[in-house]
């Protein structure tokens, strides 16, 4: 996408977090903004943050799990500002704590892949058709994480519903080229938002059921180290603005500026760290070395 600006833009999770920094780079760029949220109060306060840059902005509540509510953004989204050119399909929840994946509920698995993969698909099956009848450049990003690139024990839950925002992204990406539109899949590392207290989004039984979970690290320390000395964890009092790894946390403020940057540029994939290439050079070994021989005929 050459130019932003004139634009309309849909950005869900956009309340806080990444996708308020989304949402605000965008209006930066003179793009108009509707922002959805959950939490209604919260979607309303950063649309007026919105307004301030000088565009046109809306704050919507809605679940993007439920595919209603996201007709119903749409509808809105159409009647104010007649199209839209960029979607950015940002909300997504995880577990705390860590659990491992036969420890993690029905109720646990139905929510996560219902907010995380289903929020995803309910964007592209309500936009993606009037986008195709839009002329000009258009462009998805799809919120995944940099959990989807590696293995990480405890988190199978969020990682699998992420990997699957990958596995659509990635597939939607090569089917809309012929209408361009691009796809980006955003892959954020350790941002400091709210996602960690996504279960005050739960309904109050599958919130109460959380503080019974064995934490992924119980059995860590009952199998691998059963006598752990207890350490306080020192945090940084000011997030750094340029990550050393992807584990250390940034502040969200710059993310938008990549999702920007991904639009722009088109790029299939937006990160905000650097690479955790171990981890993810450890995968891809797995995957070469599964390449069959045959023998000489």
């Amino acid at each position: 996408m050459k130019e932003i600006k004139g634009k309309t833009a849909v950005v869900t999770g956009a309340g806080g977090g990444m996708g308020r920094s989304i949402a605000l780079a965008l209006a930066n760029e003179g793009a108009n903004v509707v922002v959805v949220d959950i939490e209604e109060e919260l979607a309303k306060a950063v649309a007026a943050e919105v307004a301030e840059y000088g565009v046109g902005s809306l704050g919507l509540k809605a679940d993007v799990s439920k595919l209603k509510d996201i007709e119903a953004v749409a509808d809105a989204a159409y009647d104010k500002f007649k199209s839209v050119e960029i979607l950015c399909n940002n909300a997504g929840v995880t577990l705390r704590p860590f659990r491992a994946h036969w420890d993690a509920s029905y109720e646990d698995w139905n929510w996560m892949m219902n907010i995380n993969f289903w929020g995803v698909l309910n964007g592209h099956l309500t936009f993606v058709p009037r986008m195709m009848n839009t002329p000009g450049e258009k462009h998805i990003v799809n919120t995944s994480s940099m959990a989807s690139l590696m293995d990480i024990a405890g988190h199978a839950a969020y990682s699998a519903s992420k990997a699957a925002v990958d596995g659509l992204s990635n597939s939607a990406r090569e089917e809309l080229k012929l209408f361009d539109i691009g796809v980006s899949v955003f892959h954020p590392g350790a941002v400091r938002t709210r996602i960690t207290t996504s279960d005050r989004l739960m309904d109050e039984k599958h919130k109460s059921e959380q503080k019974y979970v064995k934490s992924w690290s119980d059995y860590v320390n009952e199998i691998s180290n059963p006598i752990v000395e207890s350490k306080k964890v020192v945090e940084p009092e000011i997030d750094p603005d340029v990550p050393t790894n992807a584990f250390e946390y940034i502040s969200p403020k710059h993310t938008g500026m990549f999702v920007i940057e991904g639009i722009l540029k088109n790029k299939p994939h937006i990160m905000t760290h650097p690479l955790p290439m171990d981890k993810i050079q450890s995968r891809f070994d797995g995957i070469l070395g599964a390449v069959p021989t045959y023998p000489e005929s």
